[in-house]
């Protein structure tokens, strides 16, 4: 049925454009949103207009061989630029467990070439046969765009289920730009048929993954299975991705909880930064389970990624559990050779606690690496210096401290100081091997917006330790 014929508030049982789209299912139409008003089953990929969105109202709809046939591709997708997808509930049934590639690759959700948004979706058992399949398919979401003229596609993936997969959870590939936020991405591990990833960009997508749960990737045979993987560069055959914020994420039970693996044919770093943020994430693991065997909480193979302040426990990634098997930490890195401030300036009112100041130690290309002598002096210089403290908690409790300790899986330390007197003072962390400074100015203990363009540092919310 042609959408022009499907009134509003009338339900037909399938929805048909002669040019664009197919629903194969009980809809109601309103302008350019196509509403679910029952559960369904289908043979063959739904199609969404360009433009549409799909809001399933909290409806099923399963994906299900035909008589003698099989099921093959994704169960929903777009048909033109740009497609949002919100309230549905997508799963495969009893497919035959039968490996496709390409085009016929099995998934839940895929973007072509398209823009859009996938919002408060559950997105169940997107596998073939029982769940014991080793065939490289069946994805939860798909974000892909590798067509060498086309503009970068924005898509939003927020609040979403994701369970019983088979091997990924969310994965965007090529000129992307993806917000992945607020997801929960349960893998099925410890498992010997398939190496899964909850979590995976590559080969040119950028974007950012935020407070998301992503757990139970692990794999038991010749392999790793990672809870967020981000790959790219020649090693892979093509782009690298950078630029990719990934922060204040719960990662439990994964091989490797954060896997940033970009390099060069040989497996040596790329030549360039691939700038990716790993911060504030929790990373767990109560066991070794992975049958390479290696597990880590972050993996590092790229140039001048930043991480830090991320909280890693667990024996599974203790380094003393299985020493060379298991880390905290592990990164590809020279010798360390300089000390960055990881954090911006600040301005800070007198008498209040400052927001927190990250100092790293760092090979030649900008990655992490553990220096010689660990232990650094602080050293205050300036106006403001006369007075001044400095503590490793927030809201600057505790004894005071004059010297930071870099010997962490890290490479850094978090702190604060408090000022007496307002003026500038320079923070000079160092020791005999290295060196360096930031400039901080203390102000006048006045309310923020009583000075035009004033900042005053407002103490962080997370209390975690490097």
């Amino acid at each position: 049925m042609h959408q022009a014929e499907l009134g509003a508030g009338s339900t037909r049982d399938y929805f048909q454009d002669p040019t664009c789209g197919y629903i194969p299912c009980p809809v109601t139409a309103a302008g350019n949103v196509l509403t679910l008003t029952a559960n369904c089953a289908t043979y063959l990929s739904l199609l969404i207009p360009d433009g549409y969105t799909l809001d399933g109202a909290g409806h099923f709809i399963a994906a299900i061989d035909a008589p003698g046939l099989r099921f093959v591709g994704p169960v929903v997708r777009n048909c033109g630029n740009s497609a949002h997808y919100r309230n549905l509930r997508l799963m495969a049934v009893g497919l035959s467990n039968v490996c496709d590639s390409g085009d016929d690759a099995l998934a839940g959700i895929q973007f072509d070439n398209a823009s859009g948004s996938v919002i408060n979706t559950q997105i169940f058992n997107i596998r073939q046969g029982d769940g014991t399949s080793g065939c490289q398919e069946g994805v939860g979401i798909v974000v892909r765009n590798q067509e060498p003229l086309s503009p970068t596609r924005i898509v939003s993936v927020e609040d979403n289920v994701l369970l019983g997969y088979q091997k990924a959870g969310i994965m965007a590939v090529g000129n992307v730009d993806v917000r992945i936020t607020r997801n929960r991405v349960m893998g099925a591990g410890p498992v010997g048929n398939i190496a899964q990833v909850g979590i995976q960009l590559g080969l040119g997508a950028t974007g950012s993954i935020v407070a998301n749960d992503v757990s139970g990737h692990a794999y038991t045979g010749p392999g790793v299975a990672s809870g967020i993987l981000v790959y790219g560069g020649p090693l892979y055959g093509g782009p690298l991705s950078s630029n990719i914020s990934i922060q204040r994420n719960h990662l439990y039970n994964n091989d490797i909880g954060i896997y940033l693996s970009q390099g060069n044919e040989d497996g040596s770093p790329p030549g360039v930064r691939t700038n990716i943020e790993v911060v504030e994430n929790i990373l767990e693991n109560g066991a070794v389970t992975n049958g390479y065997i290696y597990q880590a909480g972050i993996a590092d193979l790229g140039t001048g990624n930043i991480i830090h302040s991320n909280h890693i426990s667990g024996p599974g990634y203790d380094p003393s559990t299985l020493p060379g098997s298991t880390f905290a930490v592990d990164v590809v890195a020279g010798p360390a050779v300089s000390l960055a401030f990881l954090t911006p300036a600040q301005q800070v009112a007198v008498g209040g606690c400052s927001g927190p100041i990250v100092v790293q130690s760092q090979d030649v290309n900008g990655n992490l690496a553990i220096p010689p002598l660990t232990n650094f002096s602080i050293t205050p210089v300036g106006d403001a210096a006369l007075g001044i403290q400095f503590y490793t908690t927030e809201n600057c409790t505790g004894p005071s401290v004059t010297a930071l300790d870099l010997s962490n899986p890290q490479a850094s330390s978090r702190f604060y100081f408090r000022a007496a007197v307002p003026g500038n003072v320079t923070l000079i962390v160092w020791n005999f091997m290295m060196t360096q400074s930031q400039a901080q100015q203390v102000v006048a203990n006045l309310e923020v917006g009583e000075i035009p363009g004033l900042s005053v540092a407002a103490n962080p919310v997370d209390e975690r330790q490097d």
